[in-house]
């Protein structure tokens, strides 16, 4: 949230902040705090769109009953972390339908949500990539 005291010391305004009203103070940071969102939601909806989750998914979505032999704790663990943004590895191996799918596009969507970039791909979109290079997708 961008506060009106921090733009008063990045840039140089051509009025003194306080020659300005209450309501005119009021008026510029709701002002503010609105185009802050607003270019969050815009990064957030970029961030999305070049992510290739198809679908989006999240951990809080996923039925842990389902197959109650994945480690729900490491990979809280895991979340935890400050995985974005120290360099660590995930590696999520099982039979097909127990859910690794869902769990790789929710720690994506995890990260966009912080503003992070990310690229999510099955093995059949990479294979496509490697097969056709110069394709746009």
């Amino acid at each position: 949230m961008i506060r009106l005291e921090s733009l008063w010391s990045s840039f140089r305004l051509l009025s003194e902040q306080n020659s300005f009203s209450t309501d005119e103070l009021a008026f510029l940071e709701r002002f503010l705090e609105e185009e802050a969102r607003h270019r969050h939601a815009k990064k957030i909806g970029y961030l999305l769109a070049r992510s290739g989750i198809k679908r989006v998914k999240t951990l809080g979505e996923f039925d842990w009953k389902f197959n109650p032999t994945i480690p729900r704790e490491k990979l809280m663990e895991f979340m935890a972390h400050p995985w974005l943004t120290q360099q660590c590895n995930l590696v999520i191996i099982g039979p097909a339908g127990v859910g690794k799918t869902h769990l790789a596009q929710a720690l994506c969507h995890d990260a966009v949500m912080k503003g992070h970039q990310t690229l999510f791909l099955s093995l059949g979109d990479l294979m496509g990539k490697l097969a056709y290079p110069t394709r746009l997708y």
